[in-house]
């Protein structure tokens, strides 16, 4: 038994060995150690939590081709403690197969009991190999996820050490289950830091409790060495989230002169429950202009903005994911109104005062023609004013609006907004009368007691007057 246990041992060790080698990344990241830390137990407790089953093929330029697999067999209780059963397997081809049973702890994460060729070992020996075992799992289908964040992998490529390409992302079946997978590569530069030279690709699906490695390729810069990674099959606890990305994309005009510039407003969202990535590209005439990775957590949103112009009269064709727009380019264009600066004065009234709301109107058409500028309060259509400008010329036109009750007035005039407070007149107004009358009965009071305490008191008696002085002499 004792020699038996020790191939077993060796040939664990030189498996490890490779995928030791195998979740090296381009990132710099330092393999596995023997023994997992406390937080990685409670990473283990977390992949269980949510894999019922995983399998995994790995290959490399030696021909090494094998595949390691799990299933979570039930739920015993070992040593008092609940935990789960699960079968551990290990296959290289030309060799046999091992497998190892593996009871960790429901509260922990920790291997307390393992079993190999009937033989049972707990304690020190359990924790060991039971958790290495497992943490080639957590790194896989979990933990591994901050290592190949594309956030942080793209970050690389402003740092000009390689460039991240987005190779698009599809619905995949693995076994039982199938996952919206997303796909990138990286390729180093020659002249980039070592760790981060060579070629990766990577696929990943993103799912409740992190990030679920597809498959993993990485390949030296001299193509002579390379290590693969693939994602056979899986069994989630819970169905995978999905992102839902909606892309808004408004141009503030589709007519202009050779030369001035256009700007598109683009708003990205995700409405999804799960993280998400899109690839955005802009488009004139077919050919692609600009393109943007957008990556959006869970309720998300960004905006971003990009200008265009034109050198020659003419039509073109702009296309912005699934929204297409033609485009007027011409010399002597028709009236054209851009209507900009919206002004509220003041923000704040008192119910019944009145705002100034104005607006600033310009042709920038090469006819003269008409404007049509309409005020909205609420949505509701309040004033509509209408005058002629000249090629070039602008204005300013302006509305008076008198809030009937108090609150908040969303204001709207040609697509620009604002807003608009209404509060109550001053409360000292409205208590004036009460005041009034208050300030009367106290008043009317005091006169009361004066004019009683006048009529009781009695009479003063006044002695009578000095007798005059005697004459002089």
């Amino acid at each position: 038994m004792i020699r038996k246990s020790r191939g077993w041992n060796i040939q664990i060790h030189a498996a490890f060995c490779l995928i030791l080698l195998i979740m090296l990344t381009p990132t710099g990241n330092r393999p596995i150690v023997s023994y997992a830390q406390e937080s990685e137990y409670e990473r283990v407790a977390i992949l269980l939590n949510n894999v019922k089953s995983a399998k995994y093929r790995f290959s490399d330029e030696k021909g090494t081709v094998g595949a390691i697999g799990f299933r979570v067999l039930g739920e015993e209780t070992v040593s008092g403690e609940n935990t789960w059963k699960v079968e551990w397997e290990y296959e290289e081809e030309g060799k046999a197969s091992e497998t190892m049973l593996l009871w960790i702890s429901k509260s922990t994460g920790k291997c307390l009991q393992v079993m190999v060729d009937e033989e049972t070992y707990t304690g020190q020996y359990a924790e060991m190999y039971g958790n290495i075992m497992l943490y080639v799992w957590v790194a896989w289908v979990g933990a591994w996820s901050e290592a190949w964040n594309f956030t942080t992998v793209y970050s690389y490529e402003e740092l000009g050490y390689g460039r991240l390409i987005y190779l698009g992302s599809g619905i995949e079946t693995y076994g039982s289950s199938q996952l919206l997978v997303y796909k990138y590569r990286w390729e180093g530069y020659v002249n980039a830091p070592e760790s981060y030279r060579g070629v990766a690709e990577w696929w990943f699906a993103p799912v409740s409790f992190g990030t679920l490695i597809v498959k993993i390729y990485f390949e030296t810069l001299d193509t002579k060495e390379w290590d693969k990674i693939e994602l056979l099959s899986v069994d989630l606890v819970n169905p995978q989230p999905r992102p839902n990305i909606l892309i808004d994309a408004r141009f503030d005009k589709t007519q202009l002169k050779p030369g001035e510039k256009l700007t598109i407003t683009i708003t990205a969202s995700n409405t999804g429950n799960a993280i998400g990535t899109h690839n955005l590209t802009l488009s004139v005439g077919g050919k692609i202009e600009k393109s943007w990775l957008i990556v959006l957590k869970p309720g998300e949103s960004k905006s971003l903005s990009h200008e265009l112009s034109f050198a020659a009269d003419g039509s073109y064709t702009v296309r912005i994911g699934d929204k297409t727009v033609s485009i007027t380019v011409s010399t002597t264009l028709p009236a054209r109104f851009e209507v900009s600066s919206l002004s509220v004065d003041p923000g704040s009234v008192k119910v019944g005062q009145s705002s100034t709301i104005s607006v600033t109107v310009k042709n920038t058409g090469g006819e003269s023609g008409t404007y049509e500028v309409t005020l909205k309060v609420n949505n509701q259509a309040v004033e509509t004013k209408r005058g002629t400008l000249d090629s070039g010329q602008s204005t300013t036109v302006s509305f008076a609006y008198t809030p009937t009750s108090e609150g908040t007035y969303n204001i709207d005039v040609n697509g620009l907004t604002g807003s608009l407070t209404a509060s109550k007149e001053s409360g000292a107004a409205s208590e004036t009368p009460w005041l009034v009358m208050i300030g009367a009965i106290v008043a009317v009071v005091l006169i009361v007691l004066v004019l009683l305490l006048l009529r009781r008191k009695p009479k003063a008696e006044f002695p009578p007057p000095p007798p005059p002085p005697p004459p002089p002499r």
